[in-house]
């Protein structure tokens, strides 16, 4: 008995032994709940956060790795339509441009008033699009007519803005001499479009001298560098003959097979602008939302948040077949399908270039006489002409067109001319297109008159020079006087 009494007050103390324990522990756990975590899935009991350790020595962490280097640029394919420049550009470049007109500007802005700075920017550009254009040609096949018309705008907006600045200054009394003498150059571009080009820049040359001379006349004793201007800009146009004759002889030639104008143009483009940097990697792409029936209320709202877009797909209504117009309709509630019409044939556009007639001209700009879009004039003289001046005929049709005394050039573009007839002429040279081959030309007391025919099979700009004859030889045959060309053989 005692020894079951024994056992009995063991197991009491150890009774109260665990409950003094559980006691401890629930207190415990609540002066722990504030850092009680999320419920444990598995188990359904919240998980308790964890103890701090006690603190030991850190360790510094080690420094992140550096970020990859950016990869090195590559060149990568060549860019379509922008070819190697070739030969011809270059020395253009170098030994026209960079070698004679730069040296020129920086002369003009030593000394020049700003008038006459303006005007030599205008000129230089010009010598900037001009090698333009022979990189476009050699590196393209012929475009069309209206393509080539084009690319020369820019050329003739160059002759234009120096012919203009002329004008606009002539109110400067001491610098005016030096601006009629830019005025002169602004048509050296020409010949790029002339099948002698190095005859062209000699006309040019010719007619620049003239005012030339007046400057170094009235500056010789006055100031030397003045005289060296004008020296420093003939031996512009020494230097671009000498290249035309090395390379463009007989004016500017397409590559058969180059690219066209079109994608030498977009590449050029896409040449001169910078590689953009390589893109960040894309992000992850979005969760896909389940796609809405066709019927459904999204779709409804997809197609009215096309704002104005969602009418253009409607037709339009019939007054036969609008139910408030039409009692019929009204009284058996069912609109008759429409029948299909027939499309109205589209009304041609008219071309822009025969929207409107040009308004024809008649003047003297500078030293150039400008003679154009004249029709059924029988009555055009131009008078006080002088060997320094120059005539040019462009778009006239049905007209007459007397010049008297002496004149350096006479152009005739963008036409045809039934008849031409010199008198007294002194070495004269005619170009004749093949639409023009009709012409008959007359000539009384002239000398030296060649002329240039387009040679059958050859591409365009290929010119023959042919002779007309001079010594002629006349005979008595019945009573008549009979005159026949000298022809000599061998």
């Amino acid at each position: 008995m005692s020894g079951g009494l024994h056992s009995l007050a063991t197991i009491i103390k150890r009774l109260e032994a665990a409950t003094s324990r559980l006691e401890e522990i629930a207190e415990l756990n609540s002066s722990i709940a504030p850092r009680l975590g999320s419920t444990d899935s598995s188990s359904g009991y919240p998980s308790v956060a964890p103890i701090p350790a006690s603190p030991s020595p850190t360790v510094p962490a080690p420094p992140p790795p550096p970020p990859p280097p950016p990869p090195a640029p590559t060149s990568g394919p060549a860019v379509p339509g922008v070819p190697e420049i070739p030969q011809s550009a270059t020395a253009f470049s170098e030994n026209v441009i960079d070698a004679k007109v730069k040296p020129f500007v920086e002369l003009t802005k030593s000394f020049a008033a700003t008038p006459v700075i303006e005007v030599v920017d205008l000129i230089a550009k010009q010598f900037d699009d001009v090698h333009g254009l022979v990189l476009l040609y050699a590196n393209c096949q012929q475009p069309d007519q209206k393509t080539k018309e084009g690319l020369l705008t820019p050329l003739s907006a160059g002759i234009e803005a120096v012919a203009h600045a002329k004008e606009k200054n002539r109110k400067e009394r001491d610098w005016f001499g030096h601006i009629a003498f830019l005025s002169e150059v602004g048509a050296h571009v020409g010949w790029v479009v002339s099948p002698k080009p190095a005859s062209h820049i000699n006309e040019v040359r010719d007619s620049v001298v003239y005012y030339g001379n007046k400057i170094m006349q009235e500056y010789k004793s006055k100031d030397p560098k003045h005289v060296e201007w004008v020296k420093a800009f003939l031996v512009i146009l020494d230097e671009l003959k000498k290249y035309v004759l090395e390379y463009h002889a007989t004016g500017l030639t397409w590559n058969p097979k180059g690219i066209t104008v079109e994608a030498y143009q977009s590449g050029a483009k896409g040449a001169a602008a910078p590689a953009p940097p390589a893109p960040p990697p894309p992000p992850p792409p979005p969760a896909t939302a389940p796609a809405a029936g066709a019927g459904g209320v999204a779709a409804v709202f997809a197609q009215l948040n096309r704002g104005e877009e969602v009418t253009k797909g409607l037709r339009k209504v019939d007054k036969s077949e609008m139910t408030h117009k039409n009692p019929t309709l009204r009284a058996s509630n069912v609109v008759p399908a429409s029948t299909p019409t027939a499309k109205k044939p589209i009304k041609p556009i008219k071309p822009q270039a025969l929207t409107g007639k040009k308004p024809p001209k008649f003047a003297l700009e500078g030293s150039k006489w400008v003679i154009e879009y004249q029709e059924n004039e029988r009555s055009l003289i131009v008078e006080e002409t002088s060997r320094n001046q120059s005539i040019n005929i462009f778009g006239c049709k049905n007209s007459t067109i007397v010049v008297k005394g002496k004149v350096n050039t006479v152009t005739l573009v963008t036409g045809t001319a039934p008849t031409i007839q010199l008198d007294s002429t002194d070495s004269g040279q005619i170009y004749l297109s093949k639409d023009s081959l009709g012409t008959e030309i007359t000539t009384a007391k002239c000398s030296a008159i060649n002329i240039s025919l387009p040679v059958e099979g050859e591409e365009e700009g290929v010119f023959e020079e042919q002779a007309v004859p001079e010594m002629l030889r006349t005979v008595v045959k019945n009573g008549k006087l009979v005159t026949s060309v000298v022809e000599h053989a061998g």
